[in-house]
């Protein structure tokens, strides 16, 4: 009993010995999962329709690609975009938000595509597309390509 007495004190002692820290006192970390990684590789399958979710996943996706880049590995990101969603990129839909964020994802070496197929889909004229995305004959195909080379797809709606 005496034994089971000591051994309580000794562990209470060394509780209180030990710093409390909450979860906003301590940084933030993704070292297990990125352990062992020079980059990291993703797509990011967009198809949302409302501006304001749109602007929330690419907020996200650029906050992705500074936690990675802040933790010591290099972002290789790229973003596709399909489906209806299309229609936000054009020059006289495409409101000064949208583009600005693109600009930023772009000069972080993102790389922003749009489909061909959406666009045929949802009559948008593939010259009315603002300068920041790159259209590709089919995004699936893309996806399918770069997930062959290592990237991981993401989809975000």
């Amino acid at each position: 009993m005496r034994t089971q007495s000591m051994l309580v004190t000794c562990l209470m002692l060394l509780i209180a010995l030990v710093p409390v820290t909450s979860v906003a006192e301590t940084t933030l970390h993704d070292r297990v999962a990125l352990a062992g990684l020079k980059q990291a590789k993703a797509i990011f399958d967009v198809r949302q329709t409302d501006l304001d979710k749109l602007l929330f996943n690419l907020g996200l996706i650029n906050e992705t690609w500074e936690g990675i880049k802040r933790q010591g590995v290099t972002p290789k990101l790229l973003i596709t975009l399909r489906g209806p969603a299309v229609r936000l990129f054009t020059t006289d839909q495409a409101p000064p938000e949208l583009r600005e964020m693109l600009a930023e994802l772009k000069h972080k070496g993102i790389r922003i595509e749009i489909c061909s197929v959406a666009t045929r889909t949802f009559k948008v004229e593939n010259r009315q597309l603002i300068p920041d995305v790159i259209l590709v004959g089919n995004v699936l195909t893309s996806q399918i390509a770069w997930q062959n080379k290592g990237y991981a797809l993401v989809t975000l709606n």
